[in-house]
């Protein structure tokens, strides 16, 4: 793809590179048969509900000698009882599990641990099987069971033993393009689900495409109760009761309002309205705490203290999100937390369940109205919305009650961005003035990128990436507005001399005035890519030039305009010729984030039609 970065960049579509496909087409190693075991047992008083998993892969080599990873996560509810290697049916194999917290990129995950090694498949024909026995110590975290691994199945049996005291129920998704198969059954008082799959596909992985609950076969696990003995435990028969569990972890908190206090009204000092000092605490979050995402066990769940967040400077987004409620309160202002998935996740609250959510955001009430606060958003507005949480159901505190809200969409003009030019020919060079005006997730993607760069080399980063890289795109008096202020647009302006871009055969001028060409060659390889294709957010890129016309100069002919119209997405540009000057305007409107696979040939389509439009030069010719 021509100028990959520079094209991300300019765009703000983080991963535009992603339309191929990226998972390799490896078949050598298949699990030929799986069997996967989950039975609810009567526990002990600290945990007096359990699940037992045993589960069995025979991995089979079929073309040539190898060793492939396998791991298996776990956290502070589950443990990992026994591991059992066997490499051609033999158990002499010198391979020990190593058993480590979960890390990336060196930040370690909470409580999130991880059993791993290297499992050698010797030759053709080879076999080698992993035995897992895992117990899960809640039922609340034992919530999906998914169908497919990191190789082919060629056999597969899934069986959940579910005693009489035990209520919950099985919700199953994503099953009709498969070969699955239910069976139900009972064996004493229990009753038994079994599953049977044939020739199940590995686990597809494309960059931009939905979570796994969306596509990936697999069955939701809701808890209701149970009664093991004589004392009923209720789980989530409904979202008052998953509401009521959160609760009760926030009031376990231990927040000291003191602490929190004093921080605020040092941040606040001076201010007047509560809005202007909703959006002077939001920012001091944004800028003063690093997020860091912990996700699993019970730290997913349970916020971490105010007071240590604002002393350690970073946090989770329930850590965040803790804080930045506790900070507006101590000024008496309504602040609640929001329980939300983002739209990783293909559930709702209809479903309640710990698997419906993986976030936690804030709320001012500002006259009964949620104005929605997501700090880990490092350089969101005030306001504004990220694409990730749009739409989606959000679980709101409210006391011994809850509201359920739905966080509202905003549209593409949301994240509007804007390139303006006003040149005029100078031999072989085109001189001027532009203007850049960034708004949204496209301001926000900008902002992060030039603050993860030292102070003082941004503005050399800055003229980089305007430049393209290109050493004959001059830039010079370079300003930049609101770099620090999120909640305006981000502004920049130069002067610029673009040398050598007017080509001159005899007495006519060829001009190619278009460098960007946004989406130029984007097109979707329907041979790979199987998943719907995601956009990062709904965007609107605005580009226009103006060119004087030298006096002695006339249009020849211009591009007739380009009007791509289809549902989810735009392409609009065309040329003019007035008053002496051509004006060309380019318009790329995104206002659905997802292709569909039955999209995709369209898409193709309409993006050989706009890269043929950028292809077409402007020709002027002498006056007569």
């Amino acid at each position: 793809m021509k100028r990959l970065f520079i094209l991300i960049a300019m765009t703000g579509l983080a991963g535009l590179v992603a339309a191929q496909a990226d998972s390799p087409d490896d078949k050598n190693v298949v699990i030929s048969k799986c069997t996967r075991e989950f039975r609810f047992v009567k526990g002990n008083s600290e945990h007096p509900v359990q699940i037992k998993e045993e589960s069995r892969r025979l991995y089979t080599c079929k073309s040539y000698r190898t060793e492939i990873p396998v791991a298996e996560f776990y956290n502070d509810n589950e443990t990992i009882d026994d591991v059992n290697i066997y490499v051609n049916d033999s158990k002499k194999h010198g391979i020990t599990p190593r058993y480590e917290y979960h890390n990336v990129d060196g930040i370690f995950y909470s409580d999130a641990h991880v059993c791993f090694f290297q499992l050698p498949l010797l030759k053709i024909g080879s076999t080698s099987e992993v035995v897992f026995k895992k117990t899960t110590l809640d039922p609340r975290y034992f919530t999906n069971i998914f169908f497919m691994d990191d190789q082919d199945i060629e056999k597969q049996e899934i069986t959940l033993r579910i005693p009489s005291w035990m209520q919950l129920e099985i919700k199953e998704y994503n099953f009709k393009k498969y070969n699955i198969h239910k069976n139900v059954s009972q064996d004493g008082d229990e009753t038994v689900y079994t599953y049977t799959t044939n020739n199940i596909p590995a686990l597809s992985r494309e960059h931009s495409a939905p979570g796994l609950t969306y596509y990936s076969p697999h069955i939701l696990v809701l808890s209701k109760s149970a009664q093991p003995k004589d004392e009923t435990h209720t789980y989530f028969k409904t979202v008052k009761e998953q509401y009521n569990w959160y609760k009760n972890l926030v009031q376990q908190i231990g927040d000291d309002e003191k602490v929190v206090k004093e921080r605020t009204d040092e941040i606040v000092a001076g201010l007047t309205t509560d809005e202007e000092k909703v959006k002077k605490i939001f920012q001091w979050v944004q800028d003063n705490i690093r997020y860091i995402a912990f996700e699993n066990g019970i730290a997913g769940f349970r916020p971490e203290k105010a007071q240590e967040v604002l002393r350690k400077k970073y946090g989770d987004c329930k850590g965040m999100a803790n804080l930045l409620t506790n900070m507006l309160r101590s000024i008496k202002l309504d602040a609640r937390r929001c329980w939300i998935g983002t739209k990783h996740i293909a559930y709702d609250y209809s479903t309640p369940s710990l698997s419906v959510d993986n976030h936690m955001i804030c709320a001012w009430m500002n006259k009964g109205k949620p104005v929605y606060l997501d700090a880990t958003e490092k350089y969101i507005g005030f306001g504004e919305i990220a694409e990730r949480i749009q739409g989606k159901q959000t679980l709101i505190e409210n006391g011994s009650q809850y509201l359920l809200e739905k966080v509202p969409l905003a549209t593409h003009m949301q994240n509007t961005a804007t390139e303006t030019r006003r040149f005029s020919i100078d031999g072989n060079n085109l001189k001027g003035h532009v203007v850049h005006v960034w708004k949204g997730e496209n301001k926000e993607w900008l902002l992060t990128a030039l603050n993860d760069i030292k102070q003082d080399k941004q503005d050399n980063a800055l003229k980089q990436f305007l430049s393209e890289g290109k050493s004959n795109f001059e830039i010079s008096n370079l300003k930049i507005d609101n770099l620090s202020n999120y909640n305006a647009d981000l502004k920049v302006e130069y002067d610029v001399v673009w040398k050598d871009v007017v080509t001159v055969f005899d007495k006519d001028i060829y001009l190619d005035i278009d460098n960007r060409r946004n989406l130029q060659g984007f097109k979707i390889d329907t041979a790979k890519r199987k998943l719907p294709y995601w956009f990062d957010f709904k965007n609107n890129l605005v580009f226009e030039t103006e060119i004087q016309l030298p006096v002695d100069k006339a249009v020849n002919s211009l591009p007739e305009k380009l009007a791509i119209k289809q549902p989810g997405y735009n392409f609009l540009a065309s040329y003019s010729n007035s008053g002496g000057k051509i004006i060309y305007k380019n318009e790329i409107v995104l206002d659905n984030t997802e292709i569909k696979p039955e999209d995709f040939s369209q898409w193709n389509k309409d993006i050989q039609q706009l890269t043929s439009f950028y292809d077409q030069q402007i020709v002027l010719t002498q006056k007569k």
